[in-house]
């Protein structure tokens, strides 16, 4: 089976190369970057960790036949703003050629975009190739992650406790997590009033402690074990539920957006937007969600 990544040779690209190499059913994987050299770099040393596997170079000519297509590239990290939004309109640019080669050489792809901000590009590449609905999976699963990560830190779980806690909404500050739907065990678990105060404001400061060190870098490896977890349940294809960001056509009474959503997938598709029981505020939250991203779509 094919994969390709393209941006696969930056700090996330690469992440998720190296991801993909323990994935049985992904046989070639064909990396796709501006930086020619830097991305043969990579190839010749993932080549010698796989050797099994057919790591090469490409061109968007060699998106043909990829089961799989994931967009890593951005313009370069800045650890300076406050708001994934600041690299919109320059990862639009980008977008727009992207969308346009996949359209002509694998418009039936599976298209995953770990791009910022995914929920406004996931939608434009929607609105402005027309590709189905089924087909485009905007990443979001670290805002789950973290969530699952301070949930831990504040219930002070044993590493062995198994944690449910999906966060829908913007992959941003719009964000919803649902403390709803927490489950620890298999539970259903009610968390106090204080508890969410610490759990929100955890979740709240990761993006800016995270830039507050200074170094112009993305979550690699964080994202990249998160799409490795999908990508690996894709190709089994089974029917699975996990979340990402989907284009919306009235779940939640929204539509003509693409937020994070608690979805279910199979035969490389999206084949459901699953709507949960939500408390007012959450669903209040994903409205307001709604509008943030439709707020910034409106510059183009």
């Amino acid at each position: 089976m094919k994969l390709s990544i393209i941006g696969g040779a930056g700090t996330l690209g690469s992440a998720i190369a190296y991801q993909m190499g323990n994935i049985n059913e992904i046989v070639d994987v064909c990396i796709i970057d501006i930086n020619k050299n830097l991305a043969e770099n990579h190839i010749m040393d993932l080549g010698g960790a796989y050797p099994h596997k057919r790591y090469y170079f490409g061109n968007y000519q060699d998106l043909t036949n990829s089961s799989i297509i994931i967009i890593a590239a951005g313009i370069p990290n800045r650890n300076d703003i406050d708001s994934r939004d600041a690299f919109f309109k320059g990862n639009v640019k980008l977008l727009k050629e992207f969308g346009e080669n996949i359209k002509k050489y694998a418009e039936d792809s599976l298209i995953m975009i770990a791009s910022n901000p995914v929920d406004a590009l996931n939608y434009y590449l929607y609105e402005t190739f027309k590709f189905k609905k089924s087909q485009l999976l905007g990443y979001s699963l670290n805002d789950s992650l973290r969530f699952e990560k301070a949930i831990r830190k504040s219930l002070e779980l044993p590493a062995d406790t198994k944690v449910t806690s999906p966060v829908i909404g913007e992959h941003g500050d719009y964000q919803v997590p649902l403390f709803s739907q927490i489950q620890i065990n298999q539970q259903k678990k009610i968390i106090s009033e204080q508890k969410k105060e610490d759990i929100n404001k955890e979740i709240k400061d990761w993006f800016i402690d995270f830039n507050n060190l200074e170094i112009d870098r993305t979550t690699g490896w964080m994202t990249a074990k998160g799409i490795g977890i999908l990508v690996e349940k894709i190709v089994n294809g089974n029917k699975f539920i996990t979340v990402g960001s989907a284009i919306m056509d009235g779940e939640y009474g929204i539509r003509g957006i693409s937020l994070g959503n608690i979805i279910e997938l199979e035969d490389f598709k999206i084949k459901n937007v699953l709507q949960r029981k939500l408390s007012a505020n959450e669903k209040r939250k994903m409205v307001d969600a709604s509008h943030k991203v439709k707020k910034l779509l409106s510059v183009l």
